[in-house]
């Protein structure tokens, strides 16, 4: 009798991979690694490492625990640690990551956030968004 091979995705040998020549639209979620050597056209969000082969290319919203770029990304990229852009990496993004490093001849355009991502939109201050309104509708006291 042959024993089944038993598979965990605790291993840290284990990843996904989108092989050069696919095309994938839509959203990925991976508790482990994933390498992009094909196209994907969507979000993609990993507990692990995403890995944008020369041939990858991504045009969407990544999360990643660690990026390495070798490929395109348009859209933005969110990076808990390390991201690093390869000397063949084309990048039109909003990055946040931890730490960068660009190696010569990386192409980088948009903006790059070290540390966090900050939620979009601020709560708005109570007591000065209040107050130019009501000194404003002061009545007017006119001298006798």
């Amino acid at each position: 009798m042959i024993n089944p091979i038993k598979r965990t995705s605790d291993s840290p040998h284990e990843h996904n991979r989108i092989v050069e020549g696919a095309v994938i639209e839509g959203s990925i979620q991976s508790p482990v690694d994933i390498r992009i050597d094909g196209i994907l056209k969507g979000s993609l969000r990993t507990q692990g490492k995403v890995v944008v082969g020369p041939t990858g290319s991504i045009e969407g919203d990544v999360v990643a625990a660690e990026a390495s770029i070798a490929g395109k990304l348009k859209g933005s990229l969110e990076v808990k640690g390390l991201t690093v852009l390869a000397q063949t990496a084309q990048i039109q993004a909003e990055l946040f990551t931890g730490q960068i490093s660009i190696e010569a001849g990386a192409q980088f355009s948009g903006n790059c956030n070290m540390g966090p991502r900050e939620p979009i939109s601020k709560p708005i201050n109570p007591q000065s968004a209040s107050a130019p309104a009501a000194q404003a509708s002061a009545p007017a006291v006119a001298a006798s």
